[in-house]
């Protein structure tokens, strides 16, 4: 279910690139009926793909633009029902339903988001963050420290051509963090 090609969604660049958006949803473990948070969630590609696995989703985006892409991409992928969260989401989780997994894209320079996102999580909750940024793996790696979970590193190459021949194009590497709350 997971992995769908990137041209399936619209987006302004703010996409889990297909090979990187399989690997979270492997570490998020989506279960039917399971409840997922997607904070930051750009296009909505790891929401629509949670939920086209049998699951809800919550996509909470500032951006209104984006949220309208959201809105787009979950209706043509067949998700209409993905609920779609207008602003911030310190603002926000508080008063969402609890989730059962919790996918950080975006805002991972917030001093407290990841760890609001940890104590929103029942007893056996997955949460998962991506960063390609240093900052961003710094609040990865002193939330390793504090709760545990994996680090990954994920670097994804494609073929180009480099004349008549062809080499390898790297993609930024994404740093991912996942955890189960104890």
């Amino acid at each position: 279910v997971g992995g769908l090609p990137d041209d399936a969604y619209e987006h302004d660049g703010q996409l889990t690139k297909q090979a990187v958006r399989a690997a979270t949803l492997a570490a998020l473990a989506p279960q039917p009926g399971g409840h997922l948070w997607d904070i930051g969630a750009g296009c909505g590609s790891i929401s629509i793909e949670w939920m086209r696995a049998g699951g809800h989703a919550t996509a909470v985006e500032r951006n209104a633009g984006r949220r309208a892409m959201i809105a787009r991409n979950a209706a043509t992928l067949g998700v209409p029902e993905l609920d779609i969260i207008a602003g911030d989401a310190l603002d926000f989780l508080p008063a969402l339903t609890a989730p059962d997994a919790i996918f950080v894209g975006g805002g991972l320079s917030r001093d407290t988001l990841l760890a609001k996102c940890h104590d929103a999580l029942t007893p056996g909750g997955r949460l998962v963050a991506n960063a390609v940024t240093l900052e961003g793996e710094a609040v990865l790696a002193a939330a390793y420290d504090d709760w545990g979970g994996s680090l990954t590193r994920i670097a994804v190459s494609r073929v180009k051509s480099v004349g008549r021949l062809h080499g390898w194009d790297p993609a930024m590497p994404v740093t991912q963090y996942a955890v189960t709350k104890s």
